[in-house]
């Protein structure tokens, strides 16, 4: 099945509705909505090597289904650089959005934390407030790990405080 990938035009992404693919009692799991760009601040490492970071994580609002596609970049005070690519799905409460995310990409770990390996996968679990005009105030959690591709296996957590915007 062939999927269409547009951007729309600024002026008329807040104003978008997001599609609902299914509902299952109070919950939906929304298809197509505008695209948005997440920015995060906040922690990276819970345990060890904690260190200040910033992320920004772009998800297009054309999705297959329900999934869609995202790509983003995490940078810490300690030099670490994550970017990655994966896909994720929007499933809303009333006004409670939860946005589940799988992904892939390459860490450099600057002065920070050795992770095993370049090659690490990313699962992150959004919970935001969507506010009229499609903005949305949230938590992010994330963890990063190379799933035991390499020897050395130690992951790391993530934690931001994130405002996505609608385009």
């Amino acid at each position: 099945m062939p999927v269409a990938w547009s951007l729309p035009s600024a002026a008329g992404a807040a104003d978008q509705a997001s599609e609902v693919f299914a509902t299952f009692g109070g919950l939906e799991l929304r298809g197509r909505s505008p695209h948005y760009a997440d920015f995060g601040v906040g922690v990276f490492g819970l345990s060890q090597n904690v260190s200040a970071a910033g992320r920004i994580e772009v998800r297009a609002g054309e999705k297959w289904w329900f999934l869609g596609p995202a790509v983003g970049l995490v940078a810490n005070t300690d030099g670490g650089v994550y970017g990655y690519g994966g896909v994720y799905a929007d499933i809303a409460i009333g006004n409670v959005v939860v946005t589940p995310l799988a992904g892939l990409g390459g860490y450099r770990k600057g002065s920070g934390r050795d992770l095993g390996g370049v090659f690490q996968f990313r699962l992150s679990l959004g919970v935001s407030y969507e506010f009229a005009d499609g903005s949305r105030l949230g938590l992010n959690v994330g963890h990063l790990s190379n799933a035991g591709t390499q020897p050395d296996n130690p992951g790391q957590e993530e934690v931001y405080l994130s405002y996505a915007i609608p385009f």
